[in-house]
């Protein structure tokens, strides 16, 4: 039939203008299958729209019933609806051939006493995308108008359903990840913002929880392999995602390596936690890439919507700090929220904003504590330590602050604070007479990765009078250990260049920075606590005599920290230690304090003889 000749049909305009009106497929199914049984004398009418490998069927009966069910595409072959979406032929099925049929369906309506089927393809342009069927219990054949009629409906219906199967995809595509095909963040507020989902227990009392899911250590594998392991990785990990996630649940990537699980609990949470850990050993498992594996062992945070607890980013926010704490015990693990983590984060952020305004006002001060050189009983050097004035607090030592300092950024800073006015005091120092003591400072993370660091600060040394063997740079063995582009290792040769002394830090912590201090020409080790804690062991003594010798042998001075008892100080002379620091020489003392020290009284803190 032609186009002109469905042109000739003429509809209800009350059917085209609700047609219009649908605003979803299945909408498009429902007005149709309601309309037609009115407008060509039929019992039944059931039509069915491919979407998405789905066969969307919508009936309506004349007693008011609908139905609304879906099937898998491709249909059984042979099949009456088959064949019209394959062929896209006009069928009449009469009573008698409805009994032969092989086809369930056909079978049940004839057992049910229909007479007659009509199904005819909805077409969209060229293109048929589904099919119309119309049941009557009369064995009288649906005439040629009738089925000009169906056909000229079922071009409407054809191209409105299309219309709104395009509409939906495109809100799809604006809702979905492209690389994973997951949901994005914002079909992820959509489902948790939709009215009353935070607040009300589905039929089983089950209550709505996100998991905030991270993949660790997922930067090293993009810079270190490329973009394509980095792809592979993320969706490896989104396929895990969606196989453990129940088939309701809403799993979306909301940034790098981000992503979010929206699920159904029970409120003691077990579900969700049992979800966690299956998530969690599931994405440590490495798959294949090239001759060797990659991994993604992921840190997890859970929080499940309580009554009257805000909104969805305030339930995301809870997923976040839960995620925050299990980062923070090393990572690869799963974790719960609690509302004491958010006690501790607004603390946190409290302690940021202080750490800003300390920094805007240079409040840090230096405190310097003494290194003896144990062959002449001399103060040889200085260790700058940072210490916070603390407007409320009272005086704050390094381990109270630093980390937090480190999350926002200002380590940096920090240091070149504390290192400026420690620096002022040495030149102080050398203008009193003193040629000793030298001065040392630890080396953040931060300040490491500063351009020009070596040309900066011998601008600044030599900016207060000093020398650059003045200052020695303290750099902790992880950092050396674990320079895997080269980056410290190039800092510490463009340090040492310019005159700078520079002592592994932390030494003998496990990191095995052995094997590069020969190319890195340091001048010092600097023996971790945990090998002075230990000094009656025979085993930590024999370490550190080996520790002595390689030292000697590579003209490098060991400095041993930490030492807090008589009888530690004693046992180090004993070993030929080279030089100490610790509470047994004398705690970290303000610059008056330290002068007095130098000159040989008894400061206010009072450090112990060293004779």
């Amino acid at each position: 039939m032609t186009q002109s000749a469905y042109a000739a049909i003429r509809l209800p305009v009350a059917f085209i203008e609700e047609l219009s009106s649908a605003g979803s497929i299945e909408q498009v199914l429902a007005v149709s299958a309601a309309w037609l049984p009115r407008l060509i004398e039929a019992d039944r009418a059931k039509l069915s729209f491919i979407d998405e490998g789905r066969l969307i069927a919508r009936s309506f009966r004349r007693d008011g019933v609908h139905d609304l069910e879906a099937d898998l595409v491709p249909l059984s072959p042979g099949s009456p609806r088959a064949r019209v979406l394959d062929g896209g032929e006009v069928l009449q099925i009469g009573r008698s051939e409805l009994g032969r049929e092989t086809d369930p369906a056909m079978r049940l309506l004839h057992e049910q006493g229909f007479g007659r089927v009509l199904m005819a393809p909805m077409r969209s342009g060229n293109e048929t995308v589904g099919v119309v069927g119309l049941v009557r219990r009369s064995r009288d054949k649906f005439t040629d108008l009738q089925v000009r009629h169906v056909m000229a409906a079922a071009r409407w219906i054809g191209a409105q359903a299309r219309l709104m199967q395009q509409l939906r995809r495109n809100v799809r595509m604006a809702e979905t990840d492209p690389l994973t095909g997951l949901a994005n963040r914002n079909r992820l507020m959509r489902v948790l913002e939709a009215p009353d989902v935070l607040h009300d227990p589905d039929a089983s009392g089950r209550v709505i929880g996100v998991l905030h899911v991270d993949l660790d250590h997922f930067k090293d594998t993009n810079d270190r392999l490329g973009h394509a392991a980095g792809d592979a990785v993320l969706c490896h990990a989104a396929k895990v995602m969606r196989e453990t996630a129940g088939p309701t649940d809403v799993v979306a990537r909301i940034g790098g390596d981000e992503f979010l699980i929206v699920t159904r609990s029970d409120p003691e949470g077990e579900d969700i936690a049992a979800l966690a850990h299956s998530l969690s050993v599931a994405l440590a498992t490495p798959i294949p890439w090239g001759d060797s594996a990659l991994a993604c062992p992921a840190s997890i945070g859970t929080a499940l919507a309580a009554a009257g607890d805000g909104t969805a980013e305030r339930l995301i926010a809870n997923a976040d700090l839960a995620l925050y704490e299990v980062k923070r015990r090393g990572r690869r693990g799963v974790q719960a929220f609690t509302p004491q983590m958010r006690e501790t984060a607004e603390a946190r952020r409290t302690l940021h904003a202080e750490l800003r305004a300390a920094v805007e006002n240079r409040s840090f001060e230096p405190h310097f504590q003494p290194i003896v050189e144990l062959a002449t009983n001399t103060v040889v050097g200085i260790e700058v330590l940072a210490r916070w004035p603390h407007p409320t607090r009272g005086l704050l030592t390094p381990d109270a602050f630093l980390d937090a300092a480190a999350e926002i950024g200002l380590s940096g800073h920090m240091d070149a604070i504390v290192r400026s006015k420690g620096l002022a005091a040495t030149a102080h120092l050398r203008a009193l007479g003193c040629a000793r003591p030298a001065m040392s400072m630890n080396l953040s993370a931060d300040t490491l990765a500063e351009p020009d660091l070596a040309e900066a600060l011998l601008w600044e040394v030599l900016g207060h009078g000093l020398d650059p063997a003045d200052l020695t740079l303290e750099i902790s063995e992880t950092e050396i250990a674990t320079d895997a582009d080269g980056r410290v290792e190039t800092a510490v040769r463009q340090l040492t260049t310019r005159g700078f002394g520079v002592a592994i830090d932390d030494f003998g912590t496990g990191h095995a920075a052995l094997p590069k201090m020969r190319r890195l020409e340091v001048s010092g080790l600097n023996m971790a606590p945990a090998m002075t804690a230990y000094l009656s062991d025979a085993s930590t003594e024999a370490i550190l005599r080996a520790v002595q010798m390689i030292a000697a042998e590579l003209q490098l001075t060991v400095t041993a920290k930490a030492v807090e008892t008589e009888a530690a100080l004693s046992r180090l002379r004993s070993l030929r230690c080279d030089r100490v620091q610790g509470y047994a020489i004398s705690g970290p003392l303000p610059f008056r304090d330290l002068l007095q020290f130098l000159g040989g009284r008894r400061p206010v803190t009072g450090p112990r003889s060293i004779a």
